[in-house]
């Protein structure tokens, strides 16, 4: 068979046919031996197509030679040079043989055997030899047939047994194989056949990791056979661990640790060991002895990673008390002192890993108990009172109702009682002490708030019950005990100093009022209740008065007053809180505050955060989304006349009587929803005054390019919805805004040298948006957006290219003739027809134009971009762009863009007619 062109000069012999079979490979035709060449290629694609093309070929009437030909080049194909091509035959034999079954398996062992004999080969060839030997038992083993011919079973097993020699080549592949072909294998098999071959294996368990993992499988797939008595005969111990063999396991499981090091995974003998020492009855002994006392000796990465693996890994396992030991011992205070110390972003974090471990534990354990024990033994491993683990920890989510109530009294217990005594606590060498109760708590209490702001499903009263109390103790001390007031029964063991805490609770109950209006209630209760309760922070009488007086309107002043405090820390998440107070209290149909809102929101906006203004937005997405929802359910509802309602039944005069009655409740219902959408539509123009306040006061924040596409959704939806009055006001609001504060700002963020490339992005996304609209009001409204971008692009220097200079007229010129000649025709026939309109840039004032920079703009780029939407505002009728928006483009941009949006004069005439017919 003649080289296909394309692959490589050197083509390994035992990948094509041989002479003796070219005559066989020129009947068997181009097509079928394309088959072999595209099994042997990289591309996995590739040689799966292959395979099931080589399958249906033979399926649809292959002749027996063909069969035989495809047998003997997909066993030679098994030794090939290329490593790509190995398992690509093996998966194709694997393939045949499972389609074919009359194909004699033993027979084509025997046929393996021969091609790569091991003794026979040349010694350059050894390891293509056991290469095709392991593969060629790895695709029986894969057609399934294997297990069931006992003989070609045995042979394989000894096969495996004498590549086992090879380590050079194959590494541990062999033993391993044999362990999962053990795995598919009957008692009875085992006992018969396989006994005998693999004794002398067994027998010397502890002289490898290989050969212990071996017995280790047996002693769990073959009880039966492996008892304990068996044991002794074969090792003189009737159990695998006990305290005579600890020194051997200790050793062979650090071997079987550095040789997996890479594969960064725990090894199997680690795992079998684990399930068999449970099995025996000795898992404290085998955890306390070699894994404490045994393998932390040696102070090594991989074998450390390899304890932490098998904590893991034995949580599902084990029973509550063995829980409970594990989490308080020398493994996991090492976990512990290793996510302390791998702070930096070049070392290796183990955590995310055993984060993995515990939430697959707690997603699958239905014991609440178990799942209690795993979060308090986590909760407990602290570096000088700060738990390790994160405060907002995603495993939460699995807890059952009944553990994630325990957890949260005794996340509030710990709270009031410090016990220190319980928590596994350490330090690090370069640390200095700390005073560990008042980290404890402060922990504490953002765990709490965490569990709040879960998406898990909670009772009202639990998520009111966790806010009362971290508000009760933000705010407040008890002076005197009141069954009022279920927080002052509580008795504080340590007092509390002072520092920060931050309340985050937002969202709705089930009938739709706000959370935060509760704590205000609770606020005022506390307030009033002076004989039993006192603030930290005693108020004035001027302060106190109008916060009595007016419960909702408490929050404001004394909102102004942890503004002030706040503003100076740096603790994140206190911006967020005070957004979400003021998106509340906006709710409140007073005019006072949200005067008062306004201006606080003012004094915040340089703290102001990504999540902070995500808050704001947030809100317009999700009542737009209630809008459409509501819309919808409205079309659908439908009256039936009497005629038909009358054609129903002879009783229809009682059904008709019920049926009205649900049409009334569905027009009351409608009607309901009718104000409170009127309601929400007033909340929302409340809410734009937040934006507008940023937009006004922060230019030149860089979290201003968020602000843009909630802004045009919001535009678009109300263009393409009912017009009624609030609808307009609210539409013409958020109009005035986005063209006024935004698009018209004079100031813009100067800070865009790590967003060019999003920025860019963010222009094509837009200019795409308003050549797909229909509406040319809205794509007016992304146009502007377009332009405003590349005005912020254009005003910022990049540090990749070299400020703008101007070229004195007696320097010499370093900008190439062609480019300047180029870019002043193009600013000729843009600009020249309509002088009439420009007369700066008619006559000589061309030649004497300067270079001016691009700042952060790629022009390329942006040419493109804008040139598409040109090019289809001139040839497509219904375009939904306008002649206004590119004169737009053109005057704002004269040299910057327009120089080189224009690359053919007749487009530019073309622009020109349609700017003067405007």
């Amino acid at each position: 068979a003649r080289p296909r062109p394309g692959l490589p000069a050197a083509v390994p012999v035992s990948s094509s046919p041989s002479p003796r079979t070219s005559s066989g490979a020129a009947r068997a035709g181009r097509a079928f031996l394309d088959f072999f060449w595209d099994i042997a290629k990289p591309e996995q694609e590739v040689r799966l197509a292959a395979t099931e093309n080589l399958l249906r070929h033979l399926r649809d009437g292959g002749k027996d030679e063909e069969m035989k030909y495809a047998l003997k080049r997909l066993v030679e194909g098994l030794g090939a040079t290329r490593e790509a091509a190995r398992p690509g035959f093996s998966l194709a034999l694997a393939q045949v043989l499972q389609a074919f079954e009359e194909i004699p398996i033993f027979s084509v062992l025997e046929q393996i055997k021969e091609k790569h004999n091991l003794e026979k080969v040349k010694k350059k060839l050894v390891r293509n030899a056991a290469f095709g030997n392991f593969f060629g038992v790895m695709a029986l083993f894969q057609s399934g047939r294997l297990v069931k011919d006992q003989k070609a079973l045995l042979e394989s097993i000894q096969l495996l047994q004498q590549l086992a020699h090879h380590q050079a080549h194959l590494k541990d592949l062999p033993r391993k194989t044999i362990v999962d072909i053990l795995s598919e294998v009957p008692e009875t098999v085992f006992e018969e056949v396989l006994f005998g071959v693999l004794q002398a294996d067994l027998t010397s368990a502890f002289e490898s990791p290989e050969n212990l993992h071996l017995l280790l499988v047996g002693i769990q797939k073959f009880p039966g056979v492996l008892k304990p008595k068996k044991l002794k005969k074969l090792f003189g111990s009737p159990t695998i661990v006990n305290e005579e063999n600890i020194p051997k396991l200790v050793e062979l499981l650090q071997s079987a640790a550095k040789s997996e090091k890479k594969d960064k995974k725990l090894p199997s003998v680690g795992f079998d060991l684990l399930q068999v020492s449970l099995k025996e009855g000795a898992f404290e002994l085998f955890w306390k002895e070699a894994v404490e006392n045994g393998l932390f000796k040696e102070k090594s990465g991989p074998v450390s990673y390899m304890c932490y693996r098998l904590l893991g890994s034995a949580l599902p396992l084990l029973s509550l008390d063995q829980l409970q030991m594990v989490l308080k011992g020398k493994v996991m205070q090492l976990y512990g002192e290793h996510v302390v110390t791998t702070q930096l972003p070049d070392r290796f974090k183990f955590a995310p890993e055993m984060e993995a471990y515990v939430d697959a534990f707690l997603n699958s354990c239905d014991d609440p108990e178990r799942q209690l024990a795993v979060m308090i033994g986590f909760s407990t491993l602290t570096n000088q009172g700060y738990p390790v683990v994160p405060s907002i920890w995603k495993v939460v989510r699995h807890l059952q109702p009944v553990a994630l109530q325990k957890y949260i009294d005794w996340l509030k217990d710990m709270f009031l009682r410090p016990d220190l005594g319980c928590c596994l606590d350490f330090s690090t060498s370069r640390q200095k002490t700390q005073h560990k109760i008042a980290r404890l708590r402060k922990w504490i209490i953002h765990r709490l708030m965490s569990i709040i702001e879960s998406p898990v499903k909670k009772e009202e009263d639990l998520v009111m019950d966790i806010s009362r109390f971290c508000f009760f103790h933000a705010f407040f001390e008890t002076k005197k005990k009141t069954s009022q007031i279920p927080e002052t029964n509580a008795l504080i063991s340590e007092p509390l100093d002072e520092q920060a805490h931050s309340l985050h609770v937002h969202g709705v109950t089930a009938d739709g009022k706000l959370w935060i209006f509760f704590l205000v209630e609770y606020a005022n209760e506390l307030l009033s209740s002076e004989k039993y309760v006192k603030a930290v922070k005693p108020f004035t009488k001027e302060q106190r008065d109008p916060l009595l007086a007016v419960p909702v309107q408490w929050f404001c002043p004394y909102l102004s007053l942890f503004v002030c405090s706040c503003a100076e820390n740096t603790e994140p998440g206190w911006v967020e809180v005070i957004v979400e107070i003021l998106l509340s209290l906006l709710a409140q149909p007073s005019l006072l505050i949200r005067r008062i809102s306004k201006s606080v929101f003012g004094r915040i906006c340089p703290n102001l955060t990504k999540n902070g203004l995500q808050l704001i937005l947030d809100v317009s997405e999700t009542l737009l989304l209630h809008s459409e929802k509501q819309k919808g359910e409205d079309e659908s509802d439908e009256d039936l006349d009497d005629e038909a309602m009358m054609a129903l039944d002879k009783n229809i005069s009682a059904l008709f009587a019920e049926q009205q009655k649900r049409i009334q409740a569905k027009k009351d219902e409608r009607d309901r929803i009718r104000k409170e959408k009127i309601l929400r539509r007033d909340f929302k123009i409340k809410v734009l005054d937040l934006i507008e306040v940023f937009l006004s006061k922060q230019p030149e924040n860089p979290l201003v390019f968020d602000v843009i596409e909630p802004l045009l959704q919001v535009i678009e939806q109300c263009m393409s919805s009912d017009s009624d009055k609030q609808e307009i006001d609210f539409l013409q609001k958020t109009a005035h805004i986005f063209t006024n504060s935004l698009c018209r700002a004079k100031h813009y963020c100067k800070r865009v040298e790590a967003l060019q490339d999003d920025l860019h992005a963010f222009v094509e996304r837009l200019v795409k948006k308003a050549r797909k609209h229909t509406d040319s009001s809205v794509a007016l409204y992304y146009f502007s957006a377009s332009l405003y971008l590349l005005k912020v692009l254009k005003g910022n220097v990049s540090d990749k290219s070299p400020a703008p200079v101007s070229v004195p007229k007696k320097q010499k010129n370093t900008i190439p003739q062609a480019c300047q000649v180029r870019q002043q025709a193009a600013v000729k026939a843009v600009f020249l027809p309509v002088n009439l309109h420009y007369p700066v840039l008619s006559g000589h004032c061309l030649s004497r134009l300067p270079v001016l920079s691009t700042g952060c703009l790629d022009v390329e780029r942006v040419t493109a971009i804008y040139q598409q939407a040109l090019t289809q505002f001139l040839t497509k009728r219904n375009s939904a762009l306008t002649s206004s928006m590119f004169l737009d483009l053109f005057t704002r941009f004269p040299v910057s863009v327009a120089v080189c949006l224009l690359v053919a004069p007749n487009t530019a005439v073309s622009l020109a007619k349609a700017g003067r017919e405007t």
